[in-house]
């Protein structure tokens, strides 16, 4: 781990507001509550190293506009990004979230949070209603039916986008993988899992320029196996803007 990143004011922020952030769960919640599994923070690393490929301030993305955080979780990152001063509109969808969301708003009300919190369905047709700096869009698109339709949307009201997704090696095409029902971890919820050169070409055609790439996890990739999970991160600037 380059400690440039590792030792970072976004990381070692992050990284102390996780056990913060954990302790409010624990009191928020009765034993055995069902709260999202992984790790959120985790993502600050692969997003801070994209940043520094970027040459980008966190400050100059965002700007004066709130943050957006699509596929929010328990609210980790949104409220994250609110303790550094962001405000912050975290959305997820009740209908696939572990909790229903009950975990972000508990968390919200703990936290005497003002995150805006939304149930939103994103391939239900839903557009954005103001104009963002920054998003955060991570490990969210393969649980969309219409990656395109979502992707095009965003570009036309989000200057900036972290976006992270699930991917599978074949080769040069520029393809994607369908997933069968609950072939991917027991979850019908995982539909594509693009291959690198495609999830670059979807983000060019929904009008987004890449401006830096990261692939992280398993090197003998597959679509469905845990053993085979690699991810890739990119940060992505809306060439609308």
């Amino acid at each position: 781990m380059d400690p440039r990143i590792r030792f970072s004011s976004l990381v070692r922020h992050g990284l102390r507001f996780r056990s913060r952030f954990e302790l409010t769960k624990r009191h928020a919640a009765p034993a055995g509550f069902a709260w999202y599994p992984y790790d959120s923070f985790a993502n600050l690393f692969p997003m801070e190293r994209l940043r520094r490929e970027a040459g980008l301030a966190l400050a100059e993305m965002a700007g004066f506009r709130p943050l957006l955080d699509l596929g929010t979780g328990d609210g980790a990152l949104a409220f994250l990004f609110e303790s550094l001063g962001y405000a912050v509109h975290a959305c997820d969808h009740a209908g696939t979230n572990i909790n229903r969301m009950q975990g972000v708003r508990r968390v919200a009300a703990a936290l005497g949070s003002q995150v805006e919190i939304e149930d939103v369905d994103l391939d239900g047709g839903w557009t954005p209603h103001r104009e963002y700096g920054l998003a955060l869009f991570l490990g969210t698109l393969y649980h969309l039916k219409n990656p395109y339709g979502v992707l095009e949307r965003l570009s036309e009201h989000v200057r900036y986008c972290f976006l992270s997704t699930r991917v599978v090696e074949l080769g040069r095409v520029p393809a994607a993988y369908l997933l069968a029902p609950g072939e991917c971890n027991g979850d019908a919820t995982n539909y594509w899992v693009f291959s690198p050169p495609g999830l670059l070409r979807l983000a060019e055609r929904c009008g987004w320029r890449v401006l830096a790439s990261l692939r992280t996890g398993a090197c003998d990739s597959d679509p469905a196996t845990a053993a085979g999970d690699a991810r890739q991160f990119l940060l992505l600037e809306s060439s609308r803007s």
